[in-house]
């Protein structure tokens, strides 16, 4: 029987210097994700590109190209590592998902992104991406599939990681949290075995 189909391949483009709005090194990769027609899984032939990010050599973050248009003395308002901004949309897309904001869903989405970005997040921003989210109708699903090829594994995990704390942070994951966070993992072409790695880790932490 013959095995075939398609998967995204992640790989250098080039290297050079910038500087990392977020740890302030000065190396980076350019990767582009680009599908290949696989045969018995091997990829074979380049298809389409998938998508592309700059992705610092030190810290790991990932950003779109602009930043390497980046000015440390203008401050880094500006660019923000692409997980952050993915992050703070699904967490906002989980809170608004059964119609009722509370506000202990609010303070557990601040402490969780502060605990992870170290960065605060503000109930004006908050207000903000709660508005973006209810007038954009692209789906969380479609948008993460968007998105996925601009962070890597790194970036991926965090954002998994940042929704199952605030799934768990009332001490229990309903199912319907769980099917969501299962969901997040397919969009984000999580392997099944990473996701429940990431699972058992935060159960058990």
């Amino acid at each position: 029987m013959i095995i075939f189909g398609t998967r995204g391949i992640t790989y250098n483009h080039q290297k050079g210097q910038f500087s990392c709005p977020s740890c302030e090194s000065t190396n980076y990769s350019h990767k582009r994700v680009r599908r290949f027609f696989t045969l018995y899984w091997i990829p074979v032939i380049p298809l389409d590109l998938l998508g592309e990010y700059i992705e610092c050599d030190d810290c790991r973050g990932t950003y779109n190209n602009a930043v390497l248009e980046f000015d440390p003395s203008a401050g880094k308002a500006e660019f923000e590592a692409e997980w952050q901004r993915v992050m703070r949309r699904v967490l906002i897309s989980m809170m608004l998902a059964d119609g009722v904001v509370e506000e202990e869903e609010i303070v557990a989405i601040q402490d969780v992104y502060a605990k992870l970005s170290g960065e605060e997040l503000t109930r004006d921003r908050i207000e903000n991406e709660m508005h973006r989210a209810r007038t954009d109708k692209t789906s969380l699903k479609d948008y993460l599939a968007g998105v996925a090829a601009t962070l890597n594994d790194s970036g991926r995990e965090l954002v998994i990681r940042a929704a199952l704390m605030v799934a768990a942070s009332d001490g229990d994951i309903a199912e319907e949290e769980m099917a969501m966070l299962v969901e997040l993992g397919n969009a984000l072409e999580v392997p099944p075995e990473h996701f429940n790695t990431i699972l058992r880790g935060d159960q058990g932490a």
